[in-house]
């Protein structure tokens, strides 16, 4: 199983096309955001709690469902992601020769900025 990133409409009764939405994603991007395993071994890895990445930290024990300004923390909880790549390559021993954890946080960078378009009536899930 795979973790995906997915915009979501904010309230059932909101008739959003989310799917037009993530079509918007430019290529290469898409849907995923790791294996399954990688909720406790990368998400859930202390490292992020330690940087202050609540949200992607709580990824260990279910899932995320973000709206309205929880958008813009998970984005920002991305940049500081990327920001202390090297130190979460090191504590996690993921993408040590490749670019796998930047492409996935690119991954939900893209969908949050289409969603951020849309804020008032979608989110973002991670699942």
């Amino acid at each position: 199983m795979s973790l995906m990133v997915s915009i979501i409409p904010k309230e059932r009764s909101i008739n959003i096309d989310t799917n037009y939405l993530e079509n918007q994603i430019p290529a290469p991007h898409n849907h995923l955001f790791g294996f399954e395993s990688c909720r406790r071994t990368l998400w859930g890895n202390d490292v992020m709690s330690e940087l202050g990445c609540k949200l992607i930290y709580s990824l260990k024990d279910g899932n995320i469902y973000a709206f309205d300004e929880g958008i813009e923390e998970l984005r920002n909880e991305l940049l500081t992601l990327l920001d202390n790549i090297n130190l979460v390559k090191l504590r996690t021993g993921y993408g040590n020769d490749n670019d796998s954890i930047e492409f996935r946080v690119g991954n939900a960078l893209e969908m949050i900025k289409v969603a951020l378009k849309e804020k008032d009536k979608v989110g973002i899930a991670i699942w």
